[in-house]
């Protein structure tokens, strides 16, 4: 199979799956709606990296390694939706006021947090632009950087949640349409070609820098908590159902992508250090157009994951001020992330919100343990959680 009939395959899956991904009944449904920002934050900057993580780290078994990420967080998400349905109630009662104390804590940690990936999900956005232009500056980008920051968040002004929520869902529709597309060409190679199912990578036997690595990459399926910070626009059960779609939509992507990918990575691979831009190389060598497709769904990639995160940062501040209007909060978080894009390298940064983000799937497994009363076995469940969150808060090394 040619790499230019492999191009071909790619573009007729990618434009009806666009057209029907932004056809109006679509995007007006509340369902997908409630559903994109989840799916924006999951899908971000670690759809582009994990896959030569978890080739250099996991050899073979990558794809069950990546299944096995996604079972995580699945669990996590499982406890943030067990407090959307219990503990939120709570807000504004005298009632479980201790519990309500450690979720405020919780939410202040994962607040920095969303300030932090907001900045550096944009970074990487100015840092692609760039490259397609041929260019490599550290300044400019930064330049670029913040002007998109400025935009996003006088689009947050002037048009509230709504204006940022229509960015992400043409971000978000443009960037599962081009994933549809790689994903049949990758797939039409391995039906068509007995040699590249027979390519394996070695087998991996983890030591124990590799195991920290891959509780590392728990981060790079993060974003489904957003939901919880949607309240002011979508119902409870709502934000709980779109939750799991989100969530087991980009699993199927992950682990199909992972599968489909392993025989193209090159066997001397090592994974150590992964450039953001070594997915785009490796596929550019299997269709001359999906390395280019590709660095185009990355800037979608990075701009509806960073206005998913500001999204639920401002959903997030709004609530716990409680007088904070969430227009006003986007300001306060463009602020912030300009200031992080002049003052910071954000790629060590980025480590700090690793571990908020872990210390809060912790303390919401804690909550939901608290809350689940009389339910011996949901308790030991969401116990297990917080304790592998606090293996990943204590050992995990960043992925990105």
């Amino acid at each position: 199979m040619t790499p230019q009939l492999l191009d071909v395959i790619a573009l007729l899956v990618l434009a009806p799956a666009l057209a029907l991904l932004l056809a109006p009944g679509t995007r007006r449904r509340d369902g997908w709606r409630a559903t994109v920002t989840p799916l924006a934050s999951i899908i971000g900057s670690g759809f582009l990296v994990v896959g030569p993580i978890l080739a250099g780290v996991a050899g073979r078994g990558a794809a069950m390694a990546m299944a096995g990420l996604c079972a995580l967080a699945w669990l996590f998400g499982s406890a943030v939706r067990f407090n959307i349905a219990h503990a939120e109630p709570l807000r504004g009662t005298t009632r479980a006021p201790r519990l309500q104390q450690l979720d405020r804590i919780a939410e202040l940690g994962l607040a920095l947090a969303y300030f932090i990936s907001v900045a550096y999900y944009l970074n990487l956005l100015g840092a692609f632009l760039l490259k397609g232009f041929g260019m490599v500056s550290p300044d400019l980008a930064r330049m670029v950087t913040t002007a998109i920051l400025a935009g996003v968040g006088a689009l947050g002004w002037f048009r509230g949640f709504r204006g940022v929520e229509r960015v992400e869902i043409y971000a978000v529709s443009f960037k599962l349409a081009v994933i549809a597309g790689v994903l049949a060409a990758l797939a039409a190679v391995w039906l068509a070609e007995p040699a590249v199912r027979a390519v394996t990578l070695p087998a991996k036997h983890p030591g124990w820098h590799e195991l920290r690595v891959l509780l590392g990459c728990v981060i790079l399926v993060q974003g489904f908590e957003t939901s919880r910070f949607l309240g002011r626009d979508y119902p409870a059960p709502l934000r709980i159902r779109s939750m799991r779609w989100a969530q087991g939509l980009s699993t199927a992507i992950y682990v199909a992508f992972i599968a489909l990918l392993l025989p193209h990575v090159p066997p001397g691979h090592t994974g150590a250090a992964v450039e953001e831009t070594e997915i785009i190389d490796i596929l550019g060598r299997v269709g001359p157009l999906l390395g280019p497709l590709l660095v185009l769904a990355a800037v979608a990639s990075q701009l509806s994951a960073a206005v998913a995160d500001m999204g639920g940062a401002g959903g997030l501040l709004a609530e716990l001020s409680e007088r904070l209007p969430p227009r006003r909060a986007y300001v306060a978080i463009v602020v912030v992330a300009i200031a992080l894009t002049w003052m910071a390298n954000l790629f060590g940064i980025i480590a700090i919100a690793s571990r908020a983000f872990a210390v809060y799937y912790a303390l919401q497994c804690v909550l939901a343990v608290a809350l689940a009363g009389g339910r011996p076995w949901l308790r030991a469940v969401y116990a297990l959680g917080a304790v592998l969150a606090g293996v990943v808060v204590v050992f995990g090394l960043p992925a990105g």
